[in-house]
């Protein structure tokens, strides 16, 4: 919590020095519209998880077994570690700075810094960098984690707040973890107990087409929540 509120006092310093705005400029309020907002991202890429489960089902010929260690503590744990570990990461790339770069350099601009960085910060998190250097698992993290970097900060700009997107980043890191290895928490509600091999060519373009439609569809939902609220901020 030291290293967030440390984010949360840069922000603010940085918000105050170069556009002359403080921390509301990041989208904390109306309240009751943020919380809505927020738990809306979180069960919209739940959802978009549960479709990528039935997908990979489908693709790998998955045999799910379930878990019966899985207590109220155990969930409750791993929500408060993604939810803190989401919440520095939303604050470092969709948050002051993703706001002062829009602002001075504009929308597309702006987003797509964002997304570089949030893809090459995973390949420090991920260990990539360590020991041998292959390229190709560079190159995946770097398209999986930056499309969807680029497709919340998009979030970040449509709805003018960090709110969204932090509960799609959440509900998106939570559900992987209810199904899929990961560290600390990982396939808490199921795990893979049997699969089918695929040919290694085609399923990266299995993987590269996920790792394309499920930012896409990201985007294309907060362009249709946030259309008729951006057309009366212009009337207006």
């Amino acid at each position: 919590m030291i290293g967030i509120i440390a984010i949360v006092a840069v922000s603010w310093l940085l918000l105050h020095f170069t556009v002359k705005k403080n921390l509301l400029a990041l989208g904390m309020t109306p309240v009751p519209q943020r919380i809505a907002q927020f738990f809306i991202g979180i069960l919209y890429m739940f959802t978009l998880l549960l479709l990528v489960v039935a997908a990979d089902t489908w693709w790998y010929d998955f045999n799910w077994q379930k878990q019966e260690s899985l207590s109220l503590g155990s969930l409750g744990q791993s929500i408060w570690y993604y939810f803190k570990a989401v919440l520095t990461e939303d604050l470092v790339f969709r948050g002051a700075i993703l706001y002062i770069l829009v602002k001075k350099l504009g929308f597309k601009i702006g987003i797509a810094l964002s997304a570089v960085a949030f893809g090459i910060y995973h390949w420090f998190s991920f260990g990539l960098l360590h020991g041998e250097i292959n390229i190709v698992p560079l190159a995946y993290v770097f398209i999986t984690t930056g499309l969807m970097g680029l497709a919340w900060a998009y979030t970040f700009v449509r709805t003018q707040s960090i709110i969204m997107a932090l509960g799609m980043h959440l509900g998106w890191n939570q559900a992987q973890a209810l199904f899929y290895p990961n560290q600390p928490y990982g396939e808490l509600l199921y795990k893979v107990v049997e699969r089918t091999d695929v040919s290694q060519g085609i399923n990266f373009m299995y993987l590269i087409a996920k790792a394309i439609i499920v930012p896409a569809l990201v985007m294309l939902f907060v362009y249709w929540y946030s259309k008729d609220k951006i057309n009366a901020v212009e009337q207006n």
